[in-house]
């Protein structure tokens, strides 16, 4: 009886171990919105970026600083950026708390260049939510590309951080490509849409939307806006 006893409380034990280790903060929903190089004056950006209900706008545009700080100022959500180091200016706009950000270039080894725009904010004490934006420039090396954006990510994103990243570039068949060189490592936010989820191709979008990895950010429901440059509006969710 003893020996029943204390096998049965160690079972109890073990189980109240693991309800501690399993509990914690709940899933966070986002409605996450690429924004692409559209030109539209601000008060129109602030009418799609209210009418979509997004709290995490990931935004490439050509237009001045002053554009960015008007868009800011009529959606009520915090600028980060504008980083312009390519042929876009990077921005990302949030309701999160920002923990810090920043703009740079990322070499390839055949001498190509990638700009990215880098964002961390907070979820709750426990977890980070980190937002890229990255410009392919022509004439890259497209493995070579997504390589050294891999080993940006596993050197200096930490691995407890939720991704959302989006990644613009030359032309629809280079996005194609690299959304296919990213399967491994994040999902595709197209095929979170209904469409997507039945196997159809992707339509043209100006800024793709992916997120990951898998254990940390996962996506509910996505949709393409009828808009020019095909907005891409997501409801991912923080784990």
């Amino acid at each position: 009886m003893i020996r029943r006893w204390g096998t049965a409380a160690l079972a109890v034990a073990v189980l109240a171990g693991c309800g501690v280790r399993l509990g914690g903060p709940g899933p966070e929903e986002y409605t996450a919105l690429a924004l692409p190089s559209v030109d539209v004056p601000a008060a129109q950006a602030v009418q799609r970026i209210l009418e979509s209900g997004a709290d995490l706008v990931l935004v490439a545009n050509r237009a001045e600083p002053s554009w960015f700080e008007a868009v800011a100022e009529g959606t009520g959500l915090e600028l980060s950026g504008p980083g312009r180091n390519g042929s876009y200016s990077l921005a990302f706009y949030s309701n999160l708390e920002l923990l810090g950000d920043t703009a740079l270039v990322l070499g390839t080894p055949s001498g190509g260049r990638l700009h990215l725009q880098d964002a961390l904010y907070k979820v709750d004490d426990r977890r980070v939510l980190d937002l890229m934006l990255l410009e392919v420039t022509e004439g890259v090396d497209l493995r070579e590309s997504v390589r050294t954006l891999l080993s940006y990510i596993a050197t200096d994103v930490g691995a407890d951080a939720a991704v959302l990243l989006g990644v613009t570039s030359p032309t629809p068949a280079v996005s194609d490509s690299v959304a296919v060189l990213l399967r491994a490592a994040f999902g595709n936010a197209w095929e979170c849409t209904d469409a997507g989820r039945a196997g159809a191709a992707s339509p043209v979008m100006e800024i793709r939307l992916f997120y990951g990895p898998e254990v940390r950010m996962g996506c509910e429901s996505a949709r393409i806006l009828d808009r020019p440059g095909g907005p891409v509006a997501a409801e991912v969710v923080v784990r």
